[in-house]
Formats: structure tokens, C-alpha cells, sequence
């Protein structure tokens, strides 16, 4: 868990616990993490990509509602086609689309073995060195449902994937003087995606 009085990642163990370090906080940036502590055992990868987390920020669709909202709307409903629903959560700054996954650790799969692709994994300037090859799928999953319009900055990883807690602040909206109620966290996954118009969705209509 991470919580903007402390800015950095603390082990939690029960619900009580989350609760009362959110109370700490103001419920200013509450966030936990979808993965557990341990993701490797010995070095090996024992945890399967089995959360995708997609990020929207709405400065990339130059500060305009309608725009990310039309987006967010394409991408749902391409989600919503595979049989399932997204969780949806407008962070202040732009959307949160949560999608648990059925995933196998990709890192034990011959195929998918690092060295058959030394341009990714080998170098130390390349791009994904640090990754293994079940996070890199994270960043695959985030750019196939989106289309590419995902916020180039969000590099999805074990470590990083922090889900906002719905209730709580957003640090830099309140910092712009934005109120704590256009700061809070908002749950968006209700919608009627297959029928609302692009004009009404930001409504959650």
C-alpha cells in the first residue's frame, strides 16, 4: 500500500489496517498494489499477468471530457465483447480501467524466453531490461485494448500497479485548487456503454 503521508510501498495485513492508514492520510492518495509482495521465488517469475491495469490521462486528450470520454467508451466496449466488464475509476486527472485476466506465468513458457528476443531484454538500454516477460505482456494488454491511446508515461509493472481507492483524494487535483469532491475517486464501471451517446457518458448515464 502507498499513501501520500507515506510515500512508499508498506506492507498491509488486514482491511483495519488499510482503513486506518487511509485515516492517517486524509485519504489523500490511497493506493494499493493488485499484486502480492512476492511476485518471484529463487529468481524464477511465479506470478502470472493476471491483472491488466490500463491508464487514461486526460492531459493527452488535451484536457478535453468528451474527447478521453469517447475513448474510454471504444475501449469498453471492446472489453465488454470478450464477455466481460472493466472495472472503470476516474482518478481526477483521467481513468482507471481495471481488468482482472485468466494468465499463465508467460517467464516458464520455451516461447517466450527472454533470449529469443535480446533487443528487448538483453542490453541495458533497452526498453523493457528490467521487466519480465509476464510484465511486458501488462504493457501489451494496456496498448491492445486502448489502441495505443493509453498515457505513453504509465509503464505497468508488479511493482507499480496501484489501485486508487474509491472515496479518496487525488494529491495533484487538490494541489491545482480543484475541490475534494472533483478529486475524489469515482467509480465509472455502471455505465450502459452499449447505449449511452458519446454526449451523455461522461454523466455516467
Amino acid at each position: 500500500m502507498m499513501t501520500l503521508k507515506q510515500n512508499w510501498q508498506f506492507t498491509v495485513t488486514s482491511k483495519k489496517e488499510i482503513l486506518r492508514k487511509c485515516q492517517i492520510s486524509d485519504y489523500i492518495d490511497c493506493r494499493i498494489n493488485a499484486y502480492p509482495e512476492y511476485v518471484k521465488y529463487q529468481g524464477i517469475v511465479r506470478q502470472p499477468p493476471d491483472f491488466a491495469f490500463i491508464d487514461l490521462d486526460l492531459t493527452n486528450f488535451d484536457n478535453d471530457r468528451d474527447k478521453i470520454d469517447r475513448t474510454l467508451k471504444r475501449i469498453a466496449n471492446k472489453i465488454c465483447r470478450l464477455g466481460t466488464e472493466p472495472t472503470i475509476l476516474w482518478s481526477g486527472n483521467g481513468y482507471h480501467i481495471y481488468l482482472p485476466l485468466d494468465a499463465m506465468v508467460l517467464d516458464k513458457e520455451e516461447v517466450f524466453a527472454k533470449d529469443k528476443f535480446p533487443s528487448l531484454f538483453k542490453s541495458t538500454f533497452s526498453t523493457y531490461h528490467e521487466y519480465s516477460v509476464s510484465e511486458l505482456f501488462l504493457k501489451f494488454a494496456e496498448n491492445y485494448f486502448t489502441n495505443g491511446k493509453a498515457d505513453p508515461l504509465h509503464h505497468p509493472k508488479y511493482g507499480n500497479s496501484l489501485v486508487r481507492i474509491l472515496g479518496t483524494y487525488n494529491s495533484k487535483c487538490l494541489n491545482r485548487g480543484l475541490s475534494k469532491e472533483e478529486s475524489e475517486g469515482k467509480d465509472y464501471s455502471k455505465m450502459e456503454w452499449q447505449k449511452t451517446s458519446d454526449s451523455t457518458i461522461a454523466q455516467g448515464l
